[in-house]
């Protein structure tokens, strides 16, 4: 087997609602479940344990009301780095900056694209100067989430 080969498990449609339904409502009865793809409690659990042990389900999370917790802004920041910065030294930034929810090292004009949730604009102003001034940072494009979209929401 070529070294590059990935194994991958077959999933059929059933499969993909029940992923699909689990990724907006984690904590669903196993009978819920089932009455929404058409199977009994005991398949469906079934069904969900081969999910979990062939890794394609890989853990469940809460979602949480951000304002409550006192952010109040939302952001999207495309990050140019200065040719030649140490790359594993700026994503160790990021992964001690509580504001950061995500990054991605991505293809194109920017290096990488950051979503941050912070308290409001002048701390986004000094999370961006910090990573100007110690993290290798040339240029950054940032936009401010004005509403998420549910995009999971039933119809």
């Amino acid at each position: 087997m070529d070294s590059h080969t990935e194994d991958t498990t077959v999933i059929d449609d059933i499969d993909h609602k029940i992923i699909g339904i689990l990724r907006t409502h984690g904590r669903i009865t196993w009978r819920d479940l089932g009455e929404r793809v058409g199977l009994g409690a005991s398949a469906t659990a079934e069904r969900v344990r081969r999910l979990e042990s062939n890794g394609i389900i890989t853990g469940y999370g809460a979602e949480v009301d951000l304002a409550r917790l006192g952010v109040g802004l939302q952001a999207i920041t495309e990050i140019r780095m200065v040719r030649g910065t140490d790359h594993g030294e700026f994503e160790r930034i990021l992964s001690r900056t509580p504001e950061v929810r995500a990054a991605m090292h991505v293809t194109g004009a920017h290096d990488y694209v950051v979503m941050l949730a912070c308290a409001d604009v002048p701390r986004l102003d000094e999370l961006l100067t910090t990573w100007r001034a110690e993290g290798g940072v040339e240029e950054s494009s940032t936009r401010i989430v004005l509403n998420q979209l549910d995009l999971t929401a039933e119809v």
